[in-house]
């Protein structure tokens, strides 16, 4: 089973093929992947709160 960091990590790569081909829906799959590391961010500051 995937953790939610391999999920993100995966839903990233998807994010950045979307962005390079479909250039019409660009600033959703921008703001897409910005919420995902943003998401990425969070959970990398809770893991280094813990250790």
């Amino acid at each position: 089973m995937m953790n939610r960091t391999e999920i993100l990590r995966l839903q990233r790569e998807k994010v950045l093929a979307n962005i390079l081909q479909d250039n019409a829906n660009r600033a959703k799959w921008l703001t897409e992947l910005m919420d995902i590391d943003d998401q990425i961010e969070e959970m990398n500051e809770q893991k280094s709160k813990v250790n």
